[in-house]
């Protein structure tokens, strides 16, 4: 039986990579109240090919809505995120993934009180570890 790769993992770490934010799988009912940024990766469908699968993963990025001229929102921090990964392969922890697609990403929206949140979506290829 082939080993697959978790593809929330892989795309965790290249958040992080990309912009030095904390992830995490799971949001705790006061995470608004900081450290922030955090970015919320979770798994929306999986579907198996003959050779490889295809994941689509949500990325919601989470940051205090810039005050100043300079500081990063959740805007640049989605833009970061997008530069790194769009239409390239992906080296992780996890295994190799084949391909990342960015299939959408949303508008900055005000999410509660000072926080922002931008969704990402990503389409990610990959074949089983061996």
């Amino acid at each position: 039986m082939s080993r697959w790769l978790d593809p929330v993992e892989a795309v965790r770490e290249a958040v992080t990579e990309a912009t030095g934010a904390p992830t995490t799988r799971v949001l705790d009912p006061g995470f608004t109240s900081g450290p922030m940024p955090l970015v919320h990766v979770s798994l929306v469908s999986s579907a198996p090919g003959d050779i490889d699968r295809t994941s689509t993963v949500a990325v919601d990025v989470y940051a205090v809505t810039p005050s100043a001229r300079g500081e990063a929102g959740a805007q640049a921090l989605a833009e970061l995120l997008v530069d790194a990964v769009d239409d390239k392969p992906l080296a992780s922890s996890e295994g190799y993934v084949d391909a990342v697609t960015v299939t959408q990403v949303g508008g900055v929206r005000p999410y509660f009180e000072t926080v922002e949140v931008v969704p990402v979506t990503l389409d990610i290829t990959y074949r089983p570890r061996h």
